[in-house]
């Protein structure tokens, strides 16, 4: 796609008409920010003299273009501002005046430092919608503290699932805590953009990585410790079975998940029609001995 094709592309999008500062790094806030101008939004990225970090974690055509860095960024406006200088500060301050949206990924500290706080920003854009990404929520212990995918996988708890799958703790291979927090600080934000359509009104919106990602886990893995007192224990027993896997077969692997009674009832008496019983003819039946029947599942392969 050409760069014409592509900037036709956002000005028909549904964020069409809506200003967003850019002033995150890495990949949480960029990756919700790249989102953004895919949508329609006109985004200003603005990076420090030094350039953001994932200009030089991987392989691209420059040695400051890195396919992360490219990726996450495309369809922004790059600007660069040394914000501890009064003149950049005040440039930055001038785009935000006509901003929908300005989004950071500093600390709570550090960004105060600047005078760029939620109070500095709406003082001149009373209507701004104002998005903090941060690593820890600021009422917690760690706020001050810097945060990454790999520290926020395993404190959220995704480490020791892995643990329970494989024997010992692991990442998963993707930086899913970064990626997951960005899609949680973009419909935040879309959401805060709502609310002023419909009363005018700006505000602030917090989203710390940490926080979302444990909320993120314990959708399923808190399943029984989520009574009082506990039915269970804190691991959703289907997703951590270790016969949960492909399934190899004569010419690859095949990924199958024979959930409901109707697709069980088939799939038996097409391929075992001994396993029609009545101790497994019922999806509570299956679930409450779920690891026998992926079992099953793999023999049969």
């Amino acid at each position: 796609m050409s760069n014409q094709e592509s900037a036709t592309r956002r000005k028909q999008g549904p964020l069409q008409g809506v200003n967003v500062i850019d002033l995150t790094a890495m990949v949480m806030g960029p990756y919700a920010t790249q989102i953004m101008a895919d949508m329609g939004a006109e985004v200003i990225k603005v990076e420090p003299p030094s350039g953001d970090g994932t200009r030089y974690i991987s392989v691209g055509p420059a040695p400051d273009m890195g396919g992360i860095f490219a990726n996450v960024n495309r369809g922004k406006t790059g600007v660069v501002l040394d914000l501890t200088q009064k003149a950049d500060r005040a440039k930055l301050l001038e785009l935000i005046a006509d901003a929908d949206v300005f989004i950071h990924s500093m600390r709570a500290k550090a960004i105060a430092r600047l005078g760029l706080d939620y109070a500095s920003v709406s003082a001149v854009n009373p209507a701004i919608v104002y998005t903090n990404c941060y690593g820890y929520g600021r009422k917690g212990r760690y706020r001050d503290q810097a945060a990454y995918d790999d520290t926020i996988q395993a404190e959220c708890g995704l480490t020791s699932v892995q643990e329970l799958l494989n024997g010992e703790p692991g990442f998963v291979g993707s930086i899913m805590a970064d990626k997951i927090a960005g899609m949680t600080a973009l419909y935040a934000t879309v959401m805060a953009l709502y609310h002023r359509e419909r009363t005018g009104e700006g505000q602030e919106v917090e989203v710390p990585m940490f926080e979302t990602m444990a909320a993120f886990m314990l959708v399923e893995h808190a399943n029984g410790t989520l009574f009082d007192p506990p039915l269970g224990k804190a691991h959703y027993p289907r997703a951590v079975g270790r016969n949960r896997r492909p399934y190899r077969t004569k010419d690859g692997y095949v990924a199958a998940l024979i959930y409901n009674d109707k697709h069980w009832r088939l799939f038996t008496e097409a391929v075992k029609p001994e396993w029609v019983t009545d101790d497994m003819a019922t999806l509570a039946q299956r679930a409450k001995q779920i690891d026998r029947i992926y079992g099953l599942l793999a023999i049969t392969s």
